[in-house]
């Protein structure tokens, strides 16, 4: 506690100077305090009398060949960009230079300060790093560690995912093993500890995992809603060097501010399953002259089935619409509703939801309403819905509010259908897939959900709900609830933005999925927020908003989708492969066209291989060919090119041989359909012979869920193959358009997949 104590009085007198960072001497002060290394350094307040003597002071009192004169400025945190940094001969003369320069560039810096230099190589990896802290409302003080350097930000937005700075929410690491997992998964320390072929050990692992716990230990104290006044913002060192297989701080910045208490109202668990299972509905809004959204909605819900003796509409002056009753308020309703879909101009919303929670009969809203928080000039309704949320759980602790500007909730287990889309618009994700594992789609956009299901009409989530902008129950309540469902073990999740605590409560929501099987992919929105963060440094830019969110939940779990449509394939085969057993990276490739066998091969890389078949398989495989024929052109390899001369019965015949072989942990297929040997559209009468009733899709596909191997088709082909793709995905085999794309996809899947 002393330690802290005395770090506290440096922010305390910095704080009454209104500053808002600090010297650097006095982050070099904090340092030492926490018992890391710092150089031995001088400091020269800026007045003449003291500078005109500092160089022979300088001179007799530091050793070394060389010293690092630099200035000392609250406005110039980042010295050495700026020009602030000087290294000279530790010679009066030179010395004397250095100072002149220095101060001459920065007439309004505090002062001076001249270090003894350092050795080490600051061009080798591994030797120099940047390690950073820095607050963030959704998950917490965040500690970063990457590359060091002047060009730590350049080199870092060059590497490509997964060889980044590490970044990990100090809430959780919270012992020594969890740090030393970080340290371990970390790219840039693989090469100081030896890791990477012809680098050796510089540093032992003790060494830094000192310096990442006494960060740690700093930025829990120091944080919002902590036992501290004060708040840092940022914390960081860089470089940190390695010199003499120690570690030595040669820059340093904190940034902070007062403290303030924040925190998030959640809704209880009880109002969020109220959401997600209701037993009433009731919907407001709804027009009896016109078809308007209430109105879509209401019709959407008799179509899915929903009781209409559950179902009522709350509106003044009318008996019935469209066959369901009408009361004049909630207060009126015959029994609590667990659903009040309110789809009312934005400017009514507040009095309808002040109704709906004096009543004491609401329990759940969807807000489909918006226009509340999200434009300019809307903040005052905003704040009247937020009000209206705080009085109705005076009298109901189960209030909960989704949305606004929420496209909707289907729950085809509650036929429950509250998307505004026209029926003759989209087909409606109701029903189920039993080809397919129970699946959950959550997304802070509508949009997204429905672009994504037109295009997967085979994607039939159990429940697929759209939560705008999160005026109160968020994305990550609803995941959190969701994975308590045993029989969900795929859940597809778009975010935008987190709530306050929201990134760490849903960084741990996913550990504890993965944990009991389930599968999540996620897609992260708003990729720019680190550049408008760019200016607080090192650290902001490069543990940005979407940097840490990637990171941090990547690490605890979720598959990261890093565009729209790797998102769809990557939940394409989780839905369809998540209840398989992850198996080998060894894939059987086969191809009726050169260019695909070529391009699935050059996408073989680990975790995925394209070894040969055993001689037991390859013997078997060559008895196939001779019996249709083949094998005076084909030879057996992987990828192995069976040519367009290869029927149904040939394609079939050798799939099933690597299905059953058990050499294989999946076997990807990419058939050019527009081979007269094969069945690849639909019977049509006299136009054409074809009938895929006759294809090999249909056992194929029956095989591949008896072995619980993975079998994946590329149909490379245009449109009018559509129903090819369409049959082969009602059987329950994940298609995709081209080969290159197939092998890169399931190796990214199924990385994912064996590191669970």
């Amino acid at each position: 506690m002393e330690k802290l104590d005395a770090i506290e009085a440096v922010l305390e007198k910095a704080h009454a100077q209104n500053r808002t960072a600090l010297l650097e001497t006095e982050v070099y002060q904090i340092l030492s305090l926490s018992g890391l290394s710092v150089p031995k350094f001088l400091f020269y307040p800026s007045e003449p009398a003291v500078l005109d003597g500092a160089a022979g002071d300088i001179v007799s009192s530091l050793s070394g060949g060389k010293v690092v004169i630099k200035i000392v400025s609250s406005r110039t945190l980042h010295k050495t960009e700026a020009g602030g940094v000087v290294i000279s001969p530790l010679e009066t003369t030179e010395v004397e230079k250095a100072v002149r320069a220095v101060k001459g560039r920065f007439p309004e810096a505090e002062g001076l300060m001249a270090c003894e230099f350092a050795e080490h190589s600051p061009f080798a990896l591994g030797e120099e790093f940047m390690l950073g802290a820095r607050s963030d409302d959704a998950f917490g003080p965040l500690i970063t560690l990457g590359a060091g350097g002047t060009h730590a930000e350049g080199l870092t937005s060059a590497l490509r995912p997964g060889t980044g700075p590490g970044i990990v929410p100090v809430d959780l690491a919270r012992n020594s093993g969890e740090w030393q997992a970080f340290l371990d998964g970390n790219w840039a320390w693989r090469y100081a500890s030896g890791r990477v072929r012809g680098s050796r050990r510089s540093v032992q692992d003790g060494e830094m995992l000192k310096w990442l716990e006494a960060f740690a230990y700093i930025m829990r104290y120091f944080r919002d809603g902590g036992a501290s006044r004060f708040a840092i913002e940022e914390f960081e060192v860089n470089p940190l060097a390695v010199s003499k297989g120690a570690l030595i701080a040669l820059d340093g910045v904190l940034r902070f501010r007062p403290a303030v208490k924040k925190g998030r109202a959640r809704p209880s668990r009880k109002g969020v399953s109220a959401l997600l299972a209701p037993a009433t509905v009731a919907v407001v809004g709804v027009s009896e002259k016109k078809s308007n959204m209430a109105r879509i909605i209401l019709n959407n819900m008799l179509k899915a089935g929903f009781d209409p003796g559950r179902l009522f509409i709350v509106k003044e002056g009318v008996s019935e619409i469209d066959g369901v009753k009408c009361y004049a308020g909630p207060g009126a309703l015959p029994a609590a509703v667990d659903m009040y879909v309110v789809a009312v101009p934005s400017s009514e919303v507040p009095d309808v939801l002040e109704a709906a929670g004096a009543s004491g009969k609401v329990n759940g809203v969807v807000l489909i309403s918006g226009g509340m928080g999200e434009k300019a000039g809307s903040e005052g309704v905003a704040a009247g819905v937020e009000g209206a949320i705080e009085r109705a759980r005076l009298k109901n602790p189960d209030f909960a509010l989704s949305g606004g500007n929420s496209l909707g909730i289907v729950l085809p287990r509650s036929k429950v259908n509250t998307l505004f889309i026209p029926e003759y618009k989209m087909a409606y994700p109701l029903g189920e897939n039993p080809r397919t594992a129970g699946t959950a789609f959550v997304s802070q956009s509508g949009a997204f959900v429905i672009s994504a299901l037109s295009k997967m009409p085979w994607l039939k989530p159990a429940y697929s709900v759209t939560v705008g902008n999160q005026q109160d129950v968020t994305v990550v309540d609803y995941v959190d609830r969701l994975s308590e469902e045993e029989d969900l073990k795929v859940i597809l999740v778009y975010i935008e933005g987190f709530k306050y605590a929201d990134g760490l409560l849903l960084a741990r929501v996913i550990e504890k999925a993965r944990k009991k099987g389930k599968q999540i992919v996620l897609y992260k929105a708003g990729r720019t927020a680190a550049g408008q963060k760019a200016v607080m440094g090192h650290t902001a830019s490069i543990a940005g908003d979407y940097q840490a969110a990637r990171a941090v939940l990547g690490r605890a779990g979720a598959l990261v989708a890093d565009d729209f449509d790797s998102f769809n394939d990557l939940a394409m085969l989780a839905c369809h492969f998540s209840g398989f057993s992850p198996g080998s990276g060894r894939v059987f490739f086969m191809s009726n066209a050169g260019f695909e066998a070529a391009g699935m091969a050059d996408r073989a890389a680990p975790p995925l291989s394209a070894e040969p078949a055993g001689d037991r398989l390859a013997g078997d495989i060559r008895k196939a060919l001779k019996e249709h024929r083949l094998d005076a052109i084909v030879d057996v390899k992987n990828p192995l090119d069976i040519t367009p001369m290869a029927s149904d019965a040939a394609i079939g015949k050798v799939t099933e041989l690597a299905l059953r072989s058990g050499e294989f942990g999946a076997v990807l297929l990419s058939m050019v359909p527009l081979t007269p040997a094969m069945n690849t559209l639909p019977a049509s009468g006299s136009e054409y012979p074809d009938d895929l009733e006759r294809s090999f899709l249909g056992p194929a596909a029956e095989l591949m869920r008896q072995e619980r191997t993975p079998l994946i088709l590329c149909v490379a082909a245009g449109e009018l193959y559509d129903p090819y793709c369409a049959r082969a995905l009602e059987l329950g085999i994940p298609v995709f358009r081209s080969a290159d794309r197939a092998a890169l996809r399931y190796g990214e899947y199924l990385r994912y997949a064996m590191e669970g």
